[in-house]
């Protein structure tokens, strides 16, 4: 298949406000979500917080959200176009991500995950997240517990 060829030609880089109405359309079309595209622009913006892009030839195929937040990180959303899939670029993009989160200082980053998004959990499990807790019906349209993940980034030797 062509789309593997190309893996190679894969630039990862931070997002841009002309990448915010691409974007947006992949988050609406995998999440449901419509953001607040004046929101969504100022978080982009916001120095400290991590938001990636993963393109090829121009054509943005993946993203990466991550907001943080004096010691710790959110990671908000990743998403890969369908066609991409299974191609690596996922952890490349998060990989990246958390690069950038190690050069702020970040010692963890934590996230939500639907409890029966199983290659979801699997590929956090396969980049370090280790489970740590549980978030009852924090889903809706099906009702889901979250599963909440943590990765250590930092460890401070002035705690306990």
């Amino acid at each position: 298949m062509d789309v593997y060829k190309n893996i190679e030609n894969v630039c990862i880089r931070s997002m841009r406000q002309e990448d915010l109405d691409e974007v947006i359309a992949m988050e609406s079309l995998f999440f449901g979500a419509h953001p607040d595209l004046t929101a969504y622009k100022k978080a982009c913006l916001r120095t400290g917080n991590i938001y990636m892009v993963a393109e090829i030839n121009g054509c943005i195929i993946a993203y990466c959200t991550i907001i943080t937040s004096y010691e710790t990180a959110d990671l908000c959303n990743i998403a890969v176009k369908k066609e991409y899939r299974r191609c690596h670029i996922a952890s490349r993009l998060l990989e990246e991500s958390i690069l950038r989160c190690i050069s702020l200082k970040t010692e963890g980053v934590l996230l939500e995950a639907r409890e029966d998004n199983l290659p979801a959990l699997d590929f956090y499990k396969k980049m370090g997240f280790k489970e740590i807790g549980r978030r009852k019906a924090y889903y809706s349209n099906p009702y889901a517990d979250a599963i909440v993940m943590e990765k250590k980034l930092v460890l401070n030797a002035n705690r306990d």
